[in-house]
């Protein structure tokens, strides 16, 4: 029975999966409708189950006496040479059934795979790409972005500051910050200075890019990097510029000298 209900249960969010293309997440945060077409699939399959067992009960002892007759009866295949015998019985019904149930998911499969979206790549990632839209502007809609009003330095971003600033800015200003193609970022000689304060003056650059260098983009203003996001990266930046332990082999110094606080 338990079974029955296990592969019952498996047919019918396959069911809801294929044909009303639903995702996962759905399934998770159903709608009331599709609750109920649970509820009911399930109590019927429990039903239909019950009766079966109480029909089985009843003709238990008619089942019996067949069964003892039809094993006096019971065909063998004597193989001969190796001295095996075996047994001509018929498939066993949970097999049959079994089997018929796998034809059944694969012809529905069959027909899904070629004719409606399901398992269909570009699909799925435009469905996925149009959900994680949303739940970003849902997410800012919460937690507004930082800005250059707003930014300032704090050590718990520092971490996470580091890994932007791996992903996105090492190329130019190399893993410690010492600078590369792009200034070294550990000194007090600015390029660019904007704002009166550090924290700020980088946020700024990050945010509207430098004109003396069109490789530094505006990666705020474009949307490339979110605002919360450049302020972990002007706080990681502010940490290293302020360390005393500063990089051994620094590009030597661009820009005027400016004690930025």
């Amino acid at each position: 029975m338990l079974i029955k209900l296990f592969f019952s249960l498996i047919i019918i969010i396959f069911i809801f999966y294929v044909f009303l293309e639903c995702d996962f997440d759905y399934l998770k945060h159903p709608n009331p409708f599709s609750i109920w077409i649970y509820i009911i699939s399930l109590l019927l399959i429990i039903i239909s189950s019950f009766l079966e067992e109480i029909f089985k009960n009843q003709l238990s002892k008619k089942k019996l006496k067949k069964f003892q007759s039809y094993e006096k009866k019971i065909k063998t295949i004597n193989h001969g040479f190796d001295g095996i015998l075996e047994l001509d019985n018929k498939i066993p019904k949970w097999w049959q059934q079994l089997f018929s149930i796998t034809i059944v998911i694969s012809i529905i499969y069959f027909c899904s795979f070629f004719f409606t979206n399901f398992a269909n790549p570009q699909f799925e990632y435009k469905r996925a790409y149009k959900n994680q839209l949303k739940k970003i502007k849902e997410f800012e809609k919460k937690q507004p972005q930082a800005s250059i009003e707003t930014v300032k330095f704090d050590k718990k971003f520092i971490n996470d500051g580091k890994k932007l600033f791996n992903e996105n800015c090492a190329t130019c200003h190399n893993i410690d910050g010492g600078g590369n193609i792009g200034p070294n970022l550990t000194d007090d000689y600015w390029i660019n200075h904007k704002e009166k304060t550090l924290i700020k003056n980088v946020f700024y650059i990050i945010w509207n890019g430098s004109k003396n260098n069109k490789v530094m983009r505006a990666f705020g203003a474009s949307g490339e990097i979110k605002g919360n996001d450049i302020q972990k990266l002007s706080s990681y930046i502010y940490f290293i510029n302020k360390n005393n332990n500063k990089p051994k082999n620094t590009k030597f110094p661009e820009g005027d000298k400016i004690i930025l606080e």
